[in-house]
C-alpha cells in the first residue's frame, strides 16, 4: 500500500490541486452553485435522468426516442449518482469526480505507454504535459466525456503495445484489449480509433483462425449503432446528421467536401497547433514549432529503439485529431473534439526533446540531458496558460449558469406543465425546466436535424408542413441563430451575459410562439391566376418540394437558405442564385409565376427542355411575383426548367405553373 501511495502520490497531489483551484474558481464565479462551461453537458445529465426514470432515449417526457446521446456510456455512468440523490446542479459533483479521476489516469497511462519508447525523463515529461495542459484541465471540469475518452484511447494503445511486444509463444488472448475496443465507441463515436487499433493488433498478433477476432472486433465496434437502432429506430446519431460534413447536402459532391476539409486542415495546422485564436487560451503562441515535428519524431524514435508497434499505435491515436476536420463545427466548444487525442501529441513532443538530447550527445555527451531543458520549456508554456484556462473555465461556467440554466429554472416556475419549449441550446433548459422541448437544431428532437442543416428557410417550410399544433408553444432561443423572427411572438423574458465567448450569443430570449405567418406565402399575392388551373408548384427551400421536383442545389449554402418576409407574407428562399434548374409540369398557353427577389437589377432567362420561354426583369427590392406566358410551342408535361440570371444574382422563393384559362 505504501509503495502504491509513493508511486501515485505526486500525480494525485497535482490533480487534486488543479481540481481544487478549478472548483474554487467556478464556485466563486457562480456564488457557490456548481456549474459546467458547456450546455452540451446537460444533454448528458438529461439522458442520465431519462435512463433513471425509465424513458430511455426519449429526451423529455412525451418526446419520441431519438439518438441524441452521442455518448451512450457517459450518461449511463452518471445515472446512478443522479438516481441516488445528486439531482439538479448536484449531479455536477459526480461529473467533476469522474473527470478529474480520468485526468489522473490519463497521466498515468501516458507515462506507462511512453516507457521503452522514451527515456525516463521523457516519459515523466509527457505525463506532466498531460496534467498541466489547460485543455485537459478545462475539460476535466466540463461535465463532458473528453477526458474519459482520452484515457481509454491511451490505455488501448498501451495494452496493445505491451501485448504485441511479448514473445509470440507467451501471448494469450488479450481480453482487456477486446473489452477496450468494444467499450470505446460507446463513450464517443471517435472511440472507433481504439476499435480499429485493437482489430489491427488482433489480426496481426494472433495466429490461425484466431485472427478472425480482428474482424469480430470491427463488427463489435458497430454495437452503439445497433443500440441506437434498437431503441430509437435510427442507427445514426443526430450529432452526425448536424455536424458531419459528408452528410451535409451542401457537400454532397466530392469536390465540395474535399474543399471544406482542406480548409479545416489549413486551420488545424496553421492556426490551432500554433496556439492562435481558438486555441490561444490553452496553447502558447508558436506551439507549432514543437507540434508539427512531434509525430515524425515519435515514429523515428520508435523505429530507432525497436518499439515500432508502440510508436505507430501512439501515432495512430494522435492522428485521430484529424477526424474533427471533417466536422462542420470543429472549432466550437473550446475545441472539445480535438483534445481526446492531445496526450499522444505530447508523447511526440517528449520524443522530440529526447531526439534533441541524442543529437547534442553526439557532439557533447555530458549535455545529453539538455532534453530536460527543452521539455521544461514546453511544460513552462503550458503552466503559463493554466491561470488563463482556469479563469476561462470559471467565466464560461458562470455564463451557462446565468443564461441557459437560469432560463431553465424560469421556465419551470413560469410556464405551464404542458408547455413545449422551442430551443436551439437544448441541454440546461430541458434539464431544469421539466418541460418537453422542441430542439430546432435536431440533436434531441426526432426529424429536425436535416432542416437545421439546410437552413432557416427550410425550417420555416418544414414548420408549415408540421402545422402549429405540432410546434412549440414558446421559444427560448438566440434570435440571431433561430433566424425566424416572424415566429417569435410576445416577449416573456431574457438573459443577457456579456463577454462570454462560450455562448451562442449575448442574449437569449424567451417568447411566446406566433404562427400567423405560416402558410402566408402559399399562393401568389400580386398575380391572381385561377387556383383551379394550378397544375404544379415548386416551393423553394421546402426540402420535400425540392426533392419532388429534382431541384438542383448547384452552389447553394446553408447561409443562403433564408425566410423572407414582406407585407405580411413570409416564404422560404434560396439567395445568391445564378441558376435554378428543376422539373415541373408545364402547359403550353398557360402561365408560369415566379416569386423572386434581387439586390440589383437582374434579367432572368427562362427555358424549358432547351426551348426558350421568355425573359423577366427583376428590380432591386423585396420579393415580387412575375408572370410569364408559356408559348404554345413550349413542351408539355413534366419538363426541365432553367431560370438563368443575367446581371445580379437573385433570390428564388416559389414557382407556380398554371394551365390555360378557358375562353368565356
Amino acid at each position: 500500500m505504501r509503495a502504491f501511495a509513493r508511486r501515485h502520490a505526486l500525480r494525485a497531489g497535482l490533480v487534486f490541486a488543479l481540481a481544487l483551484l478549478s472548483t474554487r474558481a467556478v464556485l466563486r464565479a457562480t456564488g457557490g452553485v456548481p456549474a459546467v462551461p458547456l450546455d452540451d453537458a446537460f444533454i448528458h445529465f438529461q439522458y442520465a435522468r431519462s435512463f433513471w426514470e425509465g424513458r430511455g432515449f426519449a429526451f423529455t417526457p412525451g418526446a419520441a426516442p431519438v439518438p441524441g446521446a452521442t455518448s451512450l456510456l457517459w450518461p449511463a455512468l452518471l445515472t446512478l449518482p443522479y438516481g441516488f440523490g445528486l439531482r439538479a446542479e448536484r449531479v455536477i459533483w459526480a461529473a467533476w469526480a469522474f473527470g478529474w479521476a480520468a485526468l489522473g489516469m490519463l497521466g498515468y497511462e501516458t507515462r506507462r505507454v511512453g516507457r521503452r519508447l522514451l527515456s525516463e525523463d521523457g516519459a515523466l515529461a509527457a505525463e506532466i504535459m498531460v496534467l498541466t495542459f489547460g485543455g485537459h484541465v478545462w475539460f476535466a471540469a466540463s461535465g463532458m466525456e473528453v477526458l474519459p475518452l482520452a484515457w481509454i484511447l491511451m490505455r488501448t494503445a498501451r495494452v496493445a503495445a505491451e501485448w504485441l511486444e511479448m514473445p509470440s509463444a507467451e501471448r494469450r488472448l488479450p481480453r482487456e484489449l477486446l473489452v477496450l475496443g468494444v467499450v470505446a465507441p460507446f463513450l464517443r463515436p471517435e472511440g472507433i480509433v481504439a476499435t480499429l487499433a485493437a482489430a489491427a493488433v488482433l489480426g496481426l498478433g494472433l495466429r490461425g483462425q484466431q485472427r478472425l477476432l480482428g474482424v469480430v472486433m470491427l463488427v463489435l465496434g458497430r454495437l452503439p449503432a445497433v443500440a441506437n437502432r434498437l431503441f430509437t429506430g435510427s442507427s445514426m446519431p443526430t450529432t452526425a446528421l448536424v455536424k458531419w460534413l459528408p452528410l451535409s447536402p451542401y457537400h454532397a459532391s466530392l469536390g465540395n467536401l474535399w474543399h471544406a476539409v482542406l480548409g479545416n486542415l489549413g486551420i488545424f495546422f496553421g492556426t490551432l497547433l500554433n496556439g492562435e485564436v481558438w486555441s490561444a487560451v490553452f496553447l502558447p503562441q508558436g506551439s507549432a514549432v514543437v507540434l508539427w515535428p512531434a509525430l515524425p519524431a515519435l515514429v523515428w524514435l520508435g523505429f530507432r529503439r525497436g518499439v515500432r508497434a508502440r510508436a505507430l499505435l501512439i501515432a495512430w491515436v494522435a492522428l485521430g485529431m484529424l477526424i474533427p476536420t471533417t466536422y462542420d463545427s470543429f472549432l466550437w466548444n473550446r475545441l472539445r473534439y480535438l483534445w481526446p487525442f492531445a496526450s499522444a501529441w505530447f508523447l511526440g513532443v517528449a520524443a522530440l526533446t529526447d531526439a534533441l538530447g541524442m543529437l547534442v550527445a553526439r557532439y557533447a555527451p555530458a549535455f545529453e540531458r539538455v532534453r530536460l531543458l527543452a521539455s521544461g520549456i514546453v511544460i513552462g508554456g503550458f503552466v503559463s496558460h493554466l491561470a488563463w484556462s482556469i479563469d476561462d473555465l470559471a467565466t464560461s461556467a458562470n455564463a451557462i449558469h446565468a443564461q441557459q440554466a437560469s432560463l431553465g429554472h424560469w421556465a419551470k416556475r413560469e410556464l405551464p406543465e404542458d408547455a413545449v419549449i422551442g430551443v436551439n441550446d437544448t441541454g440546461a433548459i430541458a434539464y431544469f425546466s421539466d418541460r418537453r422541448v422542441f430542439d430546432v437544431v435536431g440533436l434531441t428532437t426526432r426529424g429536425e436535424a436535416r432542416y437545421w442543416v439546410a437552413g432557416a428557410g427550410s425550417r420555416f417550410e418544414h414548420y408549415e408542413r408540421l402545422g402549429a399544433r405540432a410546434l412549440p408553444t414558446q421559444f427560448v432561443v438566440y434570435p440571431e441563430w433561430f433566424a425566424l423572427p416572424g415566429l417569435l411572438g410576445e416577449y416573456r423574458t431574457a438573459r443577457r451575459v456579456s463577454g462570454a465567448t462560450i455562448l451562442g450569443g449575448e442574449t437569449m430570449v424567451a417568447c411566446d410562439a406566433d404562427y400567423t405567418l405560416l402558410g402566408s406565402g402559399a399562393r401568389p399575392q400580386e398575380a391572381h391566376p385561377d387556383d383551379r388551373l394550378l397544375v404544379d408548384e415548386l416551393d423553394v427551400a421546402d426540402l420535400e418540394s425540392e426533392a419532388a421536383h429534382a431541384y438542383d442545389l448547384d452552389d447553394a449554402l446553408a447561409s443562403f437558405d433564408v425566410a423572407l418576409e414582406a407585407d405580411g407574407v413570409m416564404d422560404g428562399a434560396r439567395r445568391e442564385r445564378r441558376l435554378d434548374a428543376f422539373d415541373v409540369k408545364l402547359v403550353p398557353g398557360g402561365t408560369l409565376v415566379l416569386r423572386v427577389a434581387s439586390d440589383g437589377v437582374s434579367e432572368l432567362a427562362v427555358g424549358a427542355a432547351g426551348t426558350p420561354l421568355g425573359h423577366v426583369r427583376v428590380e432591386p427590392g423585396t420579393f415580387r411575383e412575375l408572370s410569364l406566358e408559356v408559348p404554345a410551342t413550349a413542351p408539355t408535361g413534366r419538363v426541365r426548367i432553367e431560370v438563368r440570371a443575367r446581371g445580379a444574382r437573385f433570390s428564388s422563393l416559389h414557382y407556380w405553373s398554371y394551365g390555360r384559362a378557358r375562353a368565356t
